[in-house]
């Protein structure tokens, strides 16, 4: 008996080719929670800076004022690396540990400064409190980025 159908290869189509990654500009970034601390991060480092100014305290502006013009350069980097979706495209850095730990690091240098600008100057508790702030925004973002981390979730 003759059966035209066993002798047919049966040959998927073509598959798509991997999606391209490309370098793009995201707005929707700024809205979720990661862009919200970023921009929490930012502006607490920057009204920080400026009620660090005003103070008298000489000695402690000094290393808030380091740590503060790192925090928003770095910050800003980061945040630029996300809204334009290079961390996406190079994904094979580990950009959740590099975070981590950054936010690890900047955390403990808060701590240390924000007790420090507050007991030595004048014009210590708006520091403190903006380093309050920070702390917190740079301590959650830390952890959700240690839970994504240790989970295996892609950094985007």
């Amino acid at each position: 008996m003759f059966d035209g159908y066993a002798n047919q290869v049966h040959q998927d189509p073509n598959p798509a080719p991997p999606q391209q990654k490309v370098l793009r500009f995201d707005k929707g970034y700024v809205k979720t929670l990661p862009g919200i601390l970023k921009i929490v991060q930012l502006l607490c480092n920057f009204i920080g800076f400026i009620c660090i100014k005003i103070s008298w305290a000489w000695l402690s502006s000094i290393f808030y004022n380091i740590l503060y013009w790192l925090g928003i350069i770095i910050t800003g980097f980061i945040f630029c690396m996300y809204t334009f979706h290079f961390v996406e495209k190079y994904d094979q850095l580990p950009w959740l540990k590099l975070e981590f730990f950054y936010c690890a690091a900047m955390v403990l240098a808060y701590i240390v400064l924000s007790i420090f600008a507050t007991t030595v100057g004048e014009n210590g508790y708006a520091v403190g409190f903006f380093g309050l702030c920070a702390i917190i925004g740079y301590g959650y973002d830390g952890y959700l980025k240690y839970k994504a981390w240790k989970r295996g979730l892609p950094p985007q």
